[in-house]
């Protein structure tokens, strides 16, 4: 894969101490973009996306608040993947060593970095694996990761509001948009799920974690450009 060309101008800074503030639809950086910080999310939902040669975008993930974005970026300094905010949002930069961007870190914040680094790895393996399964142990997966996610905040495990939309969630777990809507219908007709909108309830763990495994299973369906 070829390194894209920095082609747009360097992201806003954002002040040490000081939220900065990014509208729906605004890019913390782009791909090609020198990224010499590592940010903080403090509020709302950001995702990272690739645009393909053939002009497909693969989402590559989705930043809640707490979680860390540019670490990837500190090698080089150039972002391989955009970065925009699915909702009014708010990041913090870290604190880093004058020149050469490498991040300037207490004892916390260094745990949350190592922290940081092995979800991410464990994200990783986890969306390579759901690629190779069917479409209703995609989409069960993510639900049940995002469940856990809500439950490390602190939020219900059992029923939370998708900040995402369907196309969005669709291009992160390799289906159509219409496939996603599908099975929602499926899962909520087996009385798996209860989904208003994005607002999801799980009514039954069990049945949702058998389906993940692929115990429910339909063939998969390549994702609607």
């Amino acid at each position: 894969m070829n390194r894209p060309q920095a082609g747009h101008p360097p992201p806003r800074p954002a002040s040490h101490g000081y939220n900065h503030i990014l509208r729906r639809g605004e890019h913390l950086f782009r791909t090609g973009d020198q990224v010499d910080r590592v940010y903080r999310v403090v509020g709302g939902i950001l995702k990272s996306y690739f645009i393909h040669e053939d002009g497909d975008e693969q989402v590559i993930g989705f930043h809640l608040p707490g979680d860390l974005i540019g670490c990837d970026c500190l090698a080089d300094e150039l972002a391989a993947f955009s970065v925009v905010a699915l909702d009014t949002s708010s990041v913090q930069r870290l604190p880093h060593h004058e020149g050469d961007g490498v991040p300037c870190l207490d004892q916390n914040q260094h745990k949350m970095m190592l922290s940081w680094m092995q979800e991410e790895i464990l994200r990783l393996a986890r969306l390579l694996h759901m690629e190779r399964g069917g479409t209703d142990p995609r989409l069960a997966r993510f639900l049940l990761d995002f469940s856990e996610a809500q439950r490390r905040r602190g939020f219900s495990a059992r029923e939370f509001h998708l900040p995402m939309g369907r196309r969005d969630l669709a291009r992160y777990i390799g289906l159509a948009p219409e496939t996603v809507s599908r099975i929602f219908s499926r899962l909520r007709a087996r009385g798996v799920l209860a989904v208003a909108n994005n607002h999801v309830r799980i009514l039954d763990h069990a049945a949702l974690e058998q389906v993940a495994r692929g115990h429910s299973d339909n063939s998969a369906t390549p994702l609607a450009g």
